[in-house]
């Protein structure tokens, strides 16, 4: 398996050589406060800038991210306690399996599974019990906020315990999330953070005159059912060219753009003129889904956000995309990171305070 959006799981099965190293990895290191288990409760970071964000356990979700004048530029339910109520994927993290398996199966070295079908008779987001609906453990650790879960072996039909564990930290302009698995058995995986970003904070109409930059040269083409037929096309002359800054506008999308490069880099750029989000990741792929699900959620409007979503491409564990057949092995570590940057009046022009090494 070649992952070219990890900037390092094609060397780590060799170069890991004792379970403990592994643990290290997974950040095994003694917490600042006890892990809890209650869903419905907000933990909080406050950057130096006043930039703030707040996560609940329950399915590890970003339950608001504030600029320091008290702006909200992603969506959210009021009240923590609903998120356990059916909602459209509002600041959860996705897996086993992010987006689509076509038909709800698989097979791997030859063995078939099936795993529980919630979207027109394929599995989406890893089906109605992903991890966007379990409680996490949740603890602090030093400046960083730890999330940790352990999917067992056959839960949904998807074989092998997987281990996984989300690592967040807050600097002035910057949100960063590691997220980190392992597995006793092989089994696919496919995690991201499923967000609605909107930069000013206009939740109650649509996200039309935003505008959307990124580099994506090519997408993975779909039938109705959002399905990828296994064709890969280029941008050129279609509504997901968005190499030259564009607004949105009124067409829906739920797309899989390919963005190319290695490692850690600038996935997509999102500005209303003032504020602006960029988005850095080292996964090979990024779903844009314009939000109609929104509509009269929480008070807000169909298409208030925009959901960007760094991931490996939809139905891969079915139809590789570059080799990419998403299936993680024992012996090697799943590790990427998807880092949310801030901009705007509210933040000081230094350019050195960014952690990330991308550009």
């Amino acid at each position: 398996m070649t992952q070219t959006g990890c900037s390092d799981k094609a060397t780590r099965q060799a170069s890991l050589e004792t379970p403990m190293e592994i643990e290290s990895m997974m950040g095994e290191s003694e917490p600042d406060i006890e892990a809890t288990s209650d869903p419905a409760e907000l933990y909080t970071l406050t950057a130096p800038s006043g930039l703030s964000v707040a996560w609940l356990a329950y399915g590890a979700t970003l339950q608001s991210v504030r600029l320091p004048d008290g702006t909200h530029i992603l969506a959210r339910l009021n009240d923590p306690s609903n998120y356990t109520e059916a909602h459209p994927y509002i600041g959860p993290m996705i897996g086993r399996v992010a987006n689509r398996i076509s038909g709800a199966s698989f097979a791997i070295d030859g063995t078939p599974y099936t795993v529980p079908a919630n979207e027109a008779g394929h599995a989406l987001h890893g089906g109605p019990e992903g991890f966007d609906r379990v409680v996490w453990d949740v603890a602090r650790e030093g400046d960083e906020l730890v999330f940790r879960h352990t999917s067992p072996d056959g839960h949904q039909g998807y074989p092998g315990n997987l281990d996984v564990t989300l690592r967040t930290r807050l600097s002035d302009r910057e949100l960063r999330l590691q997220i980190i698995a392992i597995t006793d058995a092989p089994t696919p995986v496919s995690l991201t953070h499923h967000g609605y970003w909107n930069p000013a904070s206009l939740f109650g109409r649509p996200i039309d005159q935003l505008r959307l930059t990124s580099s994506a040269d090519r997408y993975t083409v779909t039938d109705e059912a959002l399905i990828p037929t296994g064709e890969i096309a280029p941008v050129d002359g279609t509504p997901f060219d968005f190499r030259e800054m564009r607004a949105i506008g009124p067409t829906s999308m739920d797309v899989n753009l390919l963005v190319p490069g290695e490692g850690l880099r600038k996935m997509a750029r999102l500005t209303d003129g003032v504020t602006t989000i960029t988005l850095l990741s080292d996964y090979p792929g990024l779903q844009v889904f314009t939000g109609e699900t929104l509509a009269g959620v929480g008070g807000m409007a169909a298409r208030a956000g925009l959901a960007l979503e760094p991931q490996y491409s939809p139905d891969s564990i079915n139809r590789p995309v570059e080799g990419e057949d998403t299936i993680l092995r024992p012996g090697e570590v799943y590790r990427h990171t998807i880092i949310y940057r801030f901009d705007g009046p509210d933040f000081e022009t230094n350019p050195n305070e960014f952690e990330s090494d991308a550009p």
